[in-house]
């Protein structure tokens, strides 16, 4: 049946229109903004993610000593570049201090999880170097470190970080990655570069408060961002782990130009159940960098539980009103 109200000329004419508007939409959808900023985006990422999965003796012993601790470390992840490859943009290492060889071990938990892709500090740094210049328009990354001196009964004491062993982490920062970091004296006020600037580059963040932050904390420039209360007129970036018990005050936060890591599941628990409520949270929280175990599904437990977006990256559900996917 013909049209009533268009003349047959016209529908060619109008195909084309309809034809160009639907493609400017999916543009729209698929393309970053000129004017995006770094912090306008959302990304995933792993945590622990140099961890292979717990040598069978200890998870084996630990399963019959501590089971609930046993069924929090039972996961694994792939290689780093294995990681980057499949999309992530947050990495997590876990540092111990041997001030006899002046390396940091890379690993989980003192003696019985510390099986890793990569060890010392200097090798993973170097991967995920080799990473970045094979990829160099790549969204930024974030790595976060946690410097591991905790004593636990009945397991060796490890070295205590002092202030000497952070200026000598920072130095192999420098020594690997000084050419491409986003500094903290550079978004100052919270001022953050373009996400076109900030492509190929990465921000690395000490997840550390107490006295640990405050040996870093000398008031000198330093290479890593610390996580400072937001009252503090430095503060750039906060780590909120539980996106269903602060998602007001994550969305908050990264309304207001912060950036936030959180994590869409914890201790191997909604991987287990296949429970999907604290990574919708998560994902809604706009929450910049979102963490998880399980970028691949949770096969193991029967589950499909799985954290991923559709590309990439996204604009940021909070910080923008703008709608994209980002394929780098």
């Amino acid at each position: 049946m013909r049209g009533r109200d268009v003349a047959p000329g016209r529908w060619g004419m109008l195909v084309v229109v309809g034809a160009m508007l639907l493609a400017s939409l999916a543009r729209g959808a698929q393309e970053a903004p000129g004017d995006l900023r770094m912090n306008q985006i959302q990304f995933i990422g792993s945590h622990n993610s140099y961890k292979k999965a717990q040598p069978w003796v200890w998870a084996t012993l630990l399963r019959w000593l501590a089971p609930e601790t046993a069924a929090a470390l039972a996961y694994e992840h792939e290689p780093l570049a294995a990681q980057l490859d499949r999309g992530l943009r947050v990495l997590e290492l876990d540092a111990f201090y041997d001030p006899e060889s002046g390396a940091f071990p890379i690993g989980h938990v003192q003696r019985i999880d510390m099986a890793s892709h990569c060890s010392p500090l200097r090798t993973c740094l170097e991967q995920i170097r080799a990473w970045s210049d094979a990829h160099p328009r790549h969204l930024p990354l974030w790595i976060m470190f946690n410097a591991k001196d905790e004593a636990i009964p009945r397991l060796p004491d490890p070295v205590r970080f002092d202030g000497p062993a952070f200026d000598a982490f920072d130095a192999v920062l420098e020594a690997v990655l000084g050419d491409r970091m986003i500094r903290p004296e550079a978004v100052a006020g919270r001022r953050w570069p373009s996400l076109e600037a900030a492509r190929g580059k990465v921000l690395f963040l000490l997840d550390e408060g107490g006295r640990k932050r405050a040996l870093y904390d000398t008031g000198a420039a330093r290479p890593m961002f610390m996580s400072l209360p937001e009252t503090d007129p430095r503060a750039a970036i906060l780590v909120i782990n539980d996106p269903l018990a602060e998602g007001d005050r994550i969305r908050r936060l990264v309304a207001a130009g912060y950036m936030v890591r959180t994590r869409a599941d914890a201790d191997t628990v909604e991987a287990r159940q296949g429970a999907t409520a604290r990574r919708e949270a998560a994902l809604a929280s706009g929450a910049q960098a979102v963490s998880t175990d399980y970028y691949r599904p949770a096969a193991e437990f029967g589950q499909d539980y799985v954290v991923r977006l559709p590309s990439v990256g996204r604009c940021n559900p909070v910080a923008t009103v703008q709608v994209c996917q980002l394929a780098e």
